[in-house]
């Protein structure tokens, strides 16, 4: 999807819909902030990984991670 298609999308929502990202196994966070990123396609990806890898490269695509954690305490960590 590309900045314009997203933006087209987003345009026929309500203002106020809440945006978020899967959580790390289950459920739903909020977006944090956009990170850019440079990717390339992960020609030996299995179904459960990512289908791109974070690159360097100078062919590498420029892309926007929409980024976001469970920002509350783990009570394991403690």
């Amino acid at each position: 999807m590309t900045a314009q298609e997203l933006i087209q999308l987003l345009q026929t929502l309500p203002p106020h819909t809440k945006m978020v990202v899967r959580g790390y196994e289950d459920g739903y966070n909020d977006i944090l902030k956009l990170n850019e990123v440079k990717i390339k396609p992960k020609a030996d990806a299995v179904w459960y990984y990512g289908e791109y890898v974070d690159t360097n490269d100078s062919e590498g695509i420029p892309a926007i991670d929409l980024f976001g954690v469970n920002q509350r305490v783990k009570d394991d960590l403690i």
